[in-house]
């Protein structure tokens, strides 16, 4: 990790297992420091505090931002608490990493964004998955041409949950459902690497108790890509991506959202079934008539793919994954930038509207939003 070389003293809003998960992450980072946790009870604050090695322990949120020695706030809170949570923590001067989903709907994450730059404070989204070194070489090869013209992107993330209508996953008060919790990780992905969609069409199916517990989204672009995403709460699923182009194919070994591993496999631009001219040799006639035969067509769309051997990268990523977001901020902090370039907030907002769009086609609302 790069050092920035100035101590940013982390708030850290929550005390569940993501909030335990970041701040094992900090204690990577030499120039973060856990200062303080915040929860609605003291008790469990000082829990944390003790499991965790954290020196400040608050029994309330609002005595979290009032503290003049912390530099930013992780917010770690349920989703619905997010908007409010955020909007505390501006007002208090203090700059904000807020867990994904940002928010519960778009008009909430426009309400955020707008406060956080009149108020020129740092604010990000923590899609941890972006950050991931394997997540950026991806975009880098994509970039670079590595596979041609990329065509499409398929991705799913799915893990079977036992059905409990108590749990968030299955409470809609909660903004429970596949799109918010799961379906946004493919949706983040597909945003930043194709950009913004043009054109969604989806599906859902809907749960006992009104939550998509499976949802299908084909997204379309301007320049004739197409991504084809699926999110899942009944069912595990490859968890895997691939991206197709032209000139090749990337694979994201699962689990996508933190990968250690992604594939490479190229794929000749020259078309395979070529046309016979007067003057070709004997040979070249006999290869023309053998890529003619139906049969060896068939037998090469089956198992064509096998003859070429995919390179493979291997980049086990540093601590739990988590410092990755934490070092962009922290970067951001250091030099004075109030949005970071990798999770920008016009893109936060735009996913945000993107899941307000899907979520009209299927009439699902959240009770706050009646």
């Amino acid at each position: 990790m790069v050092s920035t070389s100035k101590i940013i003293r982390w708030g850290i809003l929550g005390t569940g297992k993501i909030a335990r998960d970041f701040a094992q992450g900090l204690k990577f980072l030499p120039d973060a420091q856990s200062l303080a946790v915040g929860s609605r009870t003291l008790s469990t604050a000082q829990e944390f505090s003790r499991q965790l090695n954290v020196p400040k322990a608050y029994g309330s949120y609002e005595d979290l931002v009032k503290d003049p020695e912390i530099d930013v706030v992780y917010i770690a809170t349920p989703q619905i608490r997010h908007k409010q949570d955020s909007i505390l923590c501006l007002e208090a001067g203090k700059a904000i990493l807020c867990e994904k989903p940002f928010t519960i709907n778009a008009q909430e994450a426009r309400e955020v964004i707008t406060l956080a730059r009149q108020k020129q404070l740092f604010c990000m989204e923590a899609m941890w998955m972006r950050f991931m070194p394997l997540i950026q070489k991806v975009r880098e090869l994509i970039n670079s041409g590595e596979i041609g013209e990329v065509t499409t992107l398929t991705a799913d993330f799915g893990y079977g949950v036992e059905f409990d209508p108590n749990n968030r996953f299955f409470d809609l008060k909660s903004g429970g459902g596949a799109l918010l919790d799961r379906g946004i990780y493919p949706l983040s992905l597909a945003f930043f690497l194709f950009g913004f969609t043009d054109k969604i069409v989806s599906q859902a199916t809907m749960g006992e108790t009104s939550v998509d517990e499976q949802c299908a989204m084909v997204l379309s672009y301007s320049k004739g890509q197409i991504a084809m995403l699926s999110a899942n709460l009944r069912a595990t699923t490859s968890n895997e991506v691939i991206i197709s182009g032209t000139h090749g194919q990337i694979r994201i070994h699962a689990p996508f959202y933190r990968p250690h591993q992604i594939s490479i496999t190229k794929f000749s631009p020259a078309p395979l079934f070529t046309a016979k001219s007067a003057n070709s040799s004997v040979k070249q006639k006999i290869i023309y008539s053998l890529k003619q035969n139906k049969f060896v067509q068939r037998l090469y769309l089956e198992f064509g793919s096998y003859l070429k051997q995919p390179k493979k990268i291997v980049q086990p990523f540093e601590a739990n994954g988590y410092n990755y977001e934490a070092a962009e901020v922290m970067r951001c902090l250091v030099s004075g930038e109030k949005e970071s370039k990798i999770m920008p907030l016009d893109e936060t907002l735009s996913i945000m509207e993107t899941m307000d769009a899907i979520r009209r086609q299927w009439n699902l609302q959240y009770p706050q939003e009646f």
